[in-house]
């Protein structure tokens, strides 16, 4: 080797830094085993067991990364920061994230939004389907899946490099789980703990259990790990669909969600290692939403009289939205469901070293299945009930209601009729993925190029959404008697609301008794197929006080969309490739002061749900008239492409201590955009029934917009007080700007991004106990869907959270945990940027306001 890594490796030894020091620098993808990580592993392991060690080789990681990196590892077995991924990423600078009821599912990096993250595991995709029924498919993976007990590590990477996978436009998360050679054998770990959840007063339990076991001579182990969640979930809020109603929403569901992953690592010599990883994670998720819908009767077909308007005063052309005025009637509804998803991962690496080279094979297949086993609606059985002298008043910016002639709680339409045809169904998704990657490190003396890599990879990937109706017997009678069905009042709305629950159990096994088959909608039916294709050459560079690496990534990608039209079969074909270079240099500036620059042409695929080419019908003869729309997919939008840069500068004031601050931008282009227009029943070929009053469509067609620029900083600093005080800082400014047309609220902002997000957090730990509080701000961003939720604006969320760890022996640990400890709500408001007549997308109005749970978890870890 060069003297320049050999004294960066000694350097590495002197502070203790161990493998990722230069692991980073020749295999950052995370998969592929660099000739200096093992010279690092056979030389010092650090064992990481307390939060100030975990922070310590956190920063480790960052410091001697040749690009910019963040990571978070596990302070021990069981011992990841957050029981959820996604929560535990919030705390890295420039990473914000989604909650989907109540828990993280979903990771945006520098404001370039969800979808234009990449989540790998071990370097390698994992297929994910959605439980939900309106979850679009997507690549983004559904962190909901994945126990941190099964997590070792955490990578972010924020700049590229031609070994990295291509897909993250923001970034690129790679998951890294543990191997068994790196454990003591007979190593075991478990835990018992419960859950409680603030909205349903429910205490669930939560296990997990690992256990690692190597030969004699530790060239042959096994690890076997597994997870049983149970998570009693309600949530409850109130919605709008504007113009025809509102009204106190509840939403619950039983998550069981269990997981197992096996690894076995064969090392039969110091140059070649075998490592077969098997993971099955599944999440069942039954749920029920319950609604009572206060209609209007001042809709613009009514003849109410509006008292208050928002974006407008009620005359032409700047009318507005209702805003206050009389109600309508009153029309119970609920929708039970059965729901689950499934992922499945085979991975066999094998990795070979020489004095010359190291040699990486990866294979694997990933598969998932999912959605929604069996959906039902049953509406009130009355067709709606008049609310005498009822009215409503969203002008304060929440939805609240005068009700002086009916008692919400007590009201029981004394039966429900039940949807048939499309509103009685399943919607089952499937996700797969087989891939193979070749990669070979050559250590090389070409001047200050100390290595070279390069590598090809080929996977094949199938995705496929459908619809099937649940056929009936004949002279089925769809109404039921509510006698008997009563589980008493229940909890809806953002405010002190309650509504009859009706036995959602029972409700299905009558539906379920008429099933005499299933028929498939073939004109909702979609299919992607793709093969995608990546060569790519790296140099890994370093001389005195600068390295780093540079190369080029090319990739190519060839999609097929697959649909009925007319009940016919058929494709539609399209193909791209990209060539992506990339460049990264650090430079010591001082032994404590690093300044790092890279750039890069990086890109991302468009979700398989834009890329559908068949039309989907949305909202068709359902409980709101007008509110249908016929959305088509485009299998030939151009992939998103951004040419980017960051320059960064970092001061370490000492072994466990960080001041930075670091600068980006993003030239992003080819982002998805939605051409609006209506047409009429004569013009969509529609092959379902309408109601009567369904008289026009909204059609919405996918295609590729114009370009946006992303660009801000993020400042970070770390400090260990040496006392058993500790805190973290980070502060992430980002300017999103695209052009008005971009999106059909004609605002400039991109999607899932906060111009200001913040994490501040603090600790204690001494030998036998710890405790860390953080908290988590994001300004407000724009949550974009196509169909009936459509564009709006979420408020500003902020999210306490608090940890607390003590041992009662060297064995036996006692964990306590809040998340949102402080019950922040989730406000959601229109905010179109334009005039807006009729709509609850106006600006400023309340669509959707949902009030957030309380999650305390405490229990008792065991490590031998």
């Amino acid at each position: 080797m060069k003297t320049a890594k050999t004294n960066r490796l000694a350097m590495c030894i002197k502070t203790a830094l161990l493998s990722t020091a230069l692991g980073g620098a020749a295999f950052t993808s995370g998969h592929a085993l660099a000739q200096s990580g093992d010279a690092a592993d056979n030389i010092e392991r650090i064992a990481v067991t307390g939060i100030r060690a975990s922070n310590k080789e956190n920063l480790n990681n960052k410091r001697y990364a040749d690009g910019i990196l963040d990571a978070i590892n596990a302070e021990d077995i069981g011992k990841f920061p957050d029981q959820n991924v996604a929560e535990s990423l919030q705390r890295i600078p420039g990473v914000t994230i989604q909650r989907q009821f109540g828990e993280g599912a979903g990771v945006s990096i520098r404001g370039a939004g969800l979808d234009l993250t990449l989540t790998t595991l071990n370097g390698q995709n994992v297929a994910s389907t959605g439980w939900f029924v309106l979850e679009p498919a997507k690549r983004s993976f559904n962190y909901e899946l994945l126990p941190s007990e099964l997590v070792g590590k955490l990578e972010v990477y924020k700049s590229s490099q031609a070994d990295l996978a291509e897909g993250g436009v923001g970034g690129t998360v790679v998951v890294k789980t543990r191997k068994p050679l790196d454990l003591d054998t007979g190593t075991f770990y478990g835990s018992v703990e419960g859950q409680y959840q603030s909205d349903s007063g429910e205490t669930d339990p939560q296990l997990s259990g690992l256990y690692s076991w190597k030969n004699e001579d530790e060239n042959f182990g096994f690890l076997v790990s597994a997870v049983k969640q149970q998570r009693s979930l309600q949530r409850q809020g109130n919605e709008a669909f504007w113009e025809w109603g509102a009204g106190p929403v509840g939403f619950t569901q039983d998550r069981d969600r269990q997981s197992l992953n096996a690894t076995f690592q064969y090392q039969p010599t110091d140059s070649l290692e075998l490592v077969l990883n098997v993971i099955d994670m599944e999440m069942d998720a039954n749920n029920t939403n319950y609604a009572l819908w206060l209609t209007q009767a001042d809709t613009s077909w009514g003849a109410g009289e509006t008292t208050a308007w928002i974006g407008g005063n009620g005359t032409a052309p700047t009318i507005g939205t209702q805003a206050a005025g009389p109600l309508n009637v009153a029309f119970y509804q609920a929708r039970p469901r059965e729901a689950s998803m499934k992922s499945d991962v085979i991975d066999l690496t094998l990795n070979y070293s020489t004095d010359d080279y190291d040699l990486t094979i990866q294979v694997g297949d990933t598969s998932s299945t999912g959605g929604t086993d069996f959906e039902m609606v049953v509406d009130d059985g009355t067709g709606g009930t008049p609310i005498v002298n009822g009215t409503y008043d969203f002008t304060n910016g929440n939805q609240t209601w005068s009700l002086p002639n009916l008692d919400i709680a007590s009201y029981d339409p004394g039966s429900l009729v039940m949807g048939q045809g499309a509103a009685f169904n399943k919607t089952p998704k499937t996700d797969d993925e087989t891939y193979a990657q070749f990669d070979v490190l050559f250590n090389v003396d070409y001047g200050p190029v100390e290595s070279i890599k390069t590598g090809v990879k080929f996977s094949k990937h199938e995705t496929t959404s459908r619809q099937f109706f649940f056929d009936q017997a004949d002279g089925f009678d769809n109404r039921i008697s509510t006698s008997g069905l009563s589980l008493g009042t229940y909890d809806v709305g953002a405010g002190n609301y309650q509504i009859q629950q009706f036995d959602a159990e029972a409700l299905k096994a009558w539906a379920k008794a008429s099933i005499v088959g299933q028929t498939e909608d073939l004109g909702t039916y979609s299919g992607i197929e793709e093969d995608n294709f990546a060569i790519y050459a790296m140099a890994n560079y370093s001389t005195d006080g600068i390295r780093g690496n540079f190369g080029v990534r090319y990739v190519t990608t060839d999609a097929t969309s697959n649909y009925y039209l007319d009940d016919v079969y058929t494709s539609t074909e399209a193909d791209y490739a990209e060539l992506l270079p990339s460049f990264n240099m650090t430079m010591d500036l001082q032994d404590d002061l690093l300044l790092r620059f890279s750039a890069a042409r990086v890109m991302a695929r468009p979700q398989y749900d834009d890329m559908y080419v068949n039309p989907s019908p949305v909202g068709a003869n359902d409980d709101t008239p007008n509110n249908q729309f016929w959305i088509i997919g485009n299998v030939g939008l151009a992939p998103f492409v951004s040419n980017q840069f960051d320059l960064g500068l970092e001061w370490y004031f000492n072994d466990d201590s960080l001041l930075s601050a670091t600068l980006f931008k993003k030239d992003v282009k080819n982002f998805v955009t939605i051409n609006e227009y209506t047409a009429s029943q004569d013009e969509i070929q529609f092959q379902g029934v309408l109601r009567p009053d369904e008289t026009e469509w909204t059609v919405q067609e996918k295609d590729n917009g114009k370009a946006a620029e992303i660009e801000g900083v993020e400042l970070q600093y770390q400090q260990d007080f040496g006392n058993g005080f500790g805190t973290i800082f980070n502060y992430t400014y980002t300017d999103t700007k695209a052009d008005e047309d971009t999106f059909t609220d004609a605002n400039s902002v991109l999607s899932d991004s906060s111009r200001h997000s913040y994490n501040v957090s603090g600790y204690y730990e001494t030998d036998d106990f710890q405790v860390r509080v953080s908290y988590n701000w994001r300004s407000e961003y724009m949550l974009r869907e196509s169909g009936a939720y459509g564009n709006r604006l979420h408020d500003d969320f902020g999210s306490l959270d608090l940890t607390a760890i003590y041992s009662v022996t060297d064995n036996i640990d006692v964990r306590f945990a809040v998340n949102n400890l402080t019950e922040e709500s989730s406000v959601q408001k229109g905010n179109n940027n334009f005039q807006t007549n009729y709509s609850g997308f106006a600006r400023g109005f309340p669509l959707y306001e949902y009030e957030m749970a309380r999650r305390i978890t405490a229990g008792v870890l065991v490590r031998f």
